[in-house]
């Protein structure tokens, strides 16, 4: 990490007068688990895919030392520092923005605990966003080492597109990507905690073969059928049974054309790929009425994406004149 060292105890000029980042959501095409690592976390293969639905963060230069945080859209439950305030926290400590502040403004259109990455997202986006509003000099590997620190699907948000996760899942390779795919996303009105789900999951471990090798080869071989016919998540044998509600969706966009509809991360969305918008538009109408939020979404080839903000909008978005 030279250039994080490098870097490491200068304050540093804003070098624009604000960025705007989007931070997209994620879905599993894969879940395996093996048995628990010596840190505590669970070894997993995973892999991984953006999607067109997106968080929005700006960043603003402030006068004032530390992060100021405005939320906008959805709530954010739970006590203590959400995942930009921890990513923000994080940079301090390293000596990054030493006497530096920020006016941080975040609208959440990703549903939270859903399974989507949204706050391992918006953390990517505030490393990638600080870095390129204070000149950091960080490099894709610094970043990726301090957000496998904020959390596992934070080194992936940074590039995003197709990638393998290992380890904790923090180990990222990229993979071909994934041809363009429409996606139905249905989100219940309901989270499922990811700590129970591990904890169900750990009484039938799926040691790790070659499943995950077979969906990345169909991946290559760029067949939509064929990566269908290989996704598993190993969540939904102990989510699925335990919320009918989630099974009964799986099987309402199957019956209606999905190729394979499937949980993403521990739930509680799921997503459903298709071939054409139109019959993405029909499954999403014909499942309006099971109390989900019903989207319909792409594949993505990009991760959290950093541009500048003009003079004029980064007053806006500070309340200056």
């Amino acid at each position: 990490m030279a250039a994080l060292s490098a870097a490491t105890g200068r304050s540093r000029a804003p070098s624009a007068a604000g960025v705007r980042v989007r931070c997209p959501a994620k879905i599993n095409l894969g879940f395996w688990i093996a048995g628990r690592r010596p840190d505590g976390y669970h070894e997993v293969d995973t892999i991984l895919q953006t999607i067109t639905l997106e968080d929005e963060l700006t960043l603003v230069p402030a006068t004032e030392e530390g992060i100021r945080l405005e939320m906008r859209g959805r709530a954010i439950q739970g006590p203590g520092p959400n995942l930009v305030e921890r990513a923000w926290d994080l940079l301090r400590a390293e000596g990054l923005v030493t006497n530096l502040g920020v006016h941080a403004r975040l609208t959440k259109r990703i549903p939270v605990g859903a399974g989507l990455g949204g706050g391992s997202s918006d953390a990517a986006g505030l490393l990638a966003g600080a870095s390129r509003l204070f000149d950091l000099e960080l490099s894709i590997d610094d970043l990726r080492a301090l957000g496998a620190r904020l959390g596992a699907d934070v080194p992936f948000l940074l590039r995003g597109g197709t990638a393998r996760g290992t380890g904790r899942g923090d180990q990222v390779r990229q993979l071909c990507p994934i041809p363009p795919v429409w996606t139905v996303l249905a989100s219940p009105p309901f989270g499922i905690s990811t700590t129970w789900a591990y904890g169900q999951v750990r009484k039938r471990l799926t040691h790790l073969g070659t499943a995950g090798n077979v969906l990345e080869t169909a991946i290559a071989a760029g067949r939509l059928p064929d990566v269908a016919a290989a996704m598993r998540n190993v969540f939904e044998d102990v989510v699925l049974p335990e919320y009918p509600v989630l099974d009964a969706l799986k099987r309402a966009m199957e019956s209606r054309g999905a190729i394979k509809a499937q949980l993403t991360g521990s739930g509680s969305s799921l997503f459903g790929f298709v071939c054409t918008h139109d019959e993405a538009l029909a499954i999403a109408k014909g499942i309006a009425g099971t109390g989900a939020e019903v989207r319909v979404v792409r594949t993505l080839e990009r991760g959290v994406a950093v541009a500048p903000l003009a003079s004029s909008q980064a007053r806006g978005r500070t309340g200056l004149a």
